[in-house]
């Protein structure tokens, strides 16, 4: 892709040749003579002669007197001089020009006619040229600027479905929150009734009913314990409980604890009713 400081300067050199052609064929004006140099000098005598002959129509210098054209003519020239292809391009065109003139002197008055019509068709044929490809930038211009302006609005509206799709989102998760807060705390109110529901006798094994001496030791499967350590248990697994129904655990977590509180029960029963059988078998 061209950047933007090439495609201008591809577009000075281009007007450069214009102008050139432009001074040569169609203007009555030498620019070598208007500066005061000839097609050998160099170019930076070109440049001092420009700043020489053009200083008293500087805006600077003439004032109210300023003649735009006139300055526009002095710094053309120069451009042109100084660029190798536009002065070549200028050279070219004048002796072009020169070389009509002198053919068209040698012809008699039909023939200079003729040749006069030639060179107007030319000139027209070339205007016409020129203004096409005027009309063809101008239309070129318009169709960027169209497209540029149809992307940007293109732009646009990605940018306004996102925002849409983002706050779309950002409700969605919200009521999700809502929903899980909800939830949660349905779950948190029934694990505190599991709780209460765990402390009433009537829903668990009966503990204390049988005197059961502290050092007695039960066989529970494959545990061995004394009964005042499962009494120990059954207390530690109540204090979780609490604890965790305090700082407001999940559901799981409180379904666990209340298992484990059922389960130190259901050993304390079970040691209460191995000493009952025990207590029983040595009465007999």
């Amino acid at each position: 892709m061209t950047s933007p400081l090439k495609a201008q300067a591809k577009e000075d050199k281009v007007d450069l040749l214009r102008w050139a052609r432009e001074y040569a064929a169609d203007k009555d004006v030498d620019l070598f003579d208007l500066l005061g140099v000839d097609a050998l000098t160099a170019k930076e005598d070109i440049h001092r002669a420009w700043r020489k002959r053009s200083l008293k129509y500087h805006p600077d210098k003439a004032g109210d007197n300023f003649d735009s054209s006139k300055w526009e003519l002095f710094e053309r020239a120069r451009d042109i001089l100084s660029d190798p292809a536009a002065r070549a391009a200028y050279g070219q065109a004048m002796k072009a020009k020169l070389l009509r003139r002198q053919e068209r002197e040698a012809l008699d008055r039909e023939q200079r006619m003729y040749a006069d019509e030639l060179e107007a068709a030319e000139n027209a044929a070339r205007q016409q040229r020129e203004e096409r490809t005027q009309r063809d930038r101008e239309a070129m211009d318009k169709e960027r600027a169209r497209l540029a302006e149809v992307q940007r609005m293109r732009q646009e509206e990605l940018e306004r479905q996102a925002r849409a799709e983002e706050e779309f989102e950002l409700l969605e998760e919200a009521k999700r929150r809502v929903r899980e807060k909800k939830e949660e705390k349905a779950r948190r109110k029934l694990a505190k009734e599991s709780m209460r529901a765990a402390g009433r006798k009537a829903d668990g094994p009966l503990n204390g009913v049988v005197g059961v001496p502290g050092d007695y030791v039960a066989q529970l499967g494959d545990v061995e314990k004394a009964y005042w350590e499962l009494v120990c248990d059954k207390l530690r697994a109540v204090q979780n409980l609490r604890d965790l129904n305090k700082a407001g655990a999940a559901a799981e977590q409180l379904q666990l604890a209340e298992d484990g509180v059922l389960e130190a029960r259901q050993r304390i029963a079970d040691a209460e009713s191995k000493f009952r059988h025990g207590s029983r078998a040595a009465a007999v």
